[in-house]
């Protein structure tokens, strides 16, 4: 796979030196006191109310709207396949996050600080400005201008690495790696003014394309999956960098 570059995406990220706020009064809160199966399926239902809320953004925790939640850029170098494109995308706008989320099969491991949980999305899209040049099954592939790449049925695995560490005399999360798996059941992909502009090889290139969508999008599949990671990884720590452990995750 090619290597991902997520333009900007680090400056934005900020932990030691955020201010605390407590929670909003409408999230809801699991004691680690409860049995684990009542728990596990308290924090999966308040994970997804969560990320729900946040469709709108997040004033005091400077986090904006997320419904659809907007990317700079993401550049992905020639993969190694049947599947050969350097790609760039800018203007990034991610649609469905939020509407009609499922979130289950929660689980946290606090000795190796590991949560783990399932997650599914009828439809997310991914729309923005792209450039490529490159070939696919041999054929070769260029253009720029608008595109939309769809996931339908999206279920996903999500592994989220942590660690504790000290601030003001409290103990905060600190998430380190976010690693999602994407399965979805069908992806469409759709790229305009390919060839310059020609509309007869550009209709039979999209054409080609999403007969082939399973392979593509396996030969691509990575970069998508850690640029959905970096994103999520600076949401969590937006929330984690401003609000004690042990108000997240109180003891009762």
């Amino acid at each position: 796979m090619g290597k991902l570059s997520l333009v900007s995406f680090f400056a934005a990220v900020i932990l030691a030196t955020a201010t605390a706020v407590d929670l909003p009064n409408n999230w809801r809160i699991c004691p680690r006191s409860l049995p684990d199966d009542q728990y596990y399926k308290c924090v999966a239902e308040a994970v997804k109310d969560a990320v729900v809320s946040l469709a709108g953004g997040l004033k005091s925790f400077k986090i904006l709207p997320i419904e659809p939640l907007a990317v700079d850029s993401v550049k992905i170098g020639n993969s190694q396949g049947s599947v050969t494109l350097k790609q760039e995308y800018r203007n990034i706008k991610l649609h469905g996050l939020t509407k009609n989320l499922e979130v289950k099969n929660y689980h946290i491991d606090w000795d190796k600080c590991l949560l783990s949980s399932d997650s599914f999305n009828p439809q997310v899209d991914f729309v923005a400005d792209y450039k490529i040049d490159g070939k696919v099954l041999l054929l070769p592939v260029r253009g720029s201008g608008k595109s939309n790449i769809t996931m339908y049925e999206l279920k996903s695995h999500n592994d989220i690495y942590c660690e504790k560490y000290q601030k003001n005399g409290e103990t905060y999360l600190r998430i380190k790696k976010y690693v999602v798996k994407f399965n979805p059941s069908r992806v469409t992909l759709r790229f305009e003014n390919l060839f310059d502009g020609d509309s007869i090889l550009g209709e039979q290139m999209n054409r080609f394309i999403n007969e082939n969508s399973d392979l593509l999008f396996k030969e691509l599949q990575a970069p998508y999956e850690e640029t959905f990671g970096l994103v999520f990884t600076k949401l969590s720590n937006d929330v984690f960098s401003r609000v004690p452990f042990d108000k997240i995750f109180p003891q009762t």
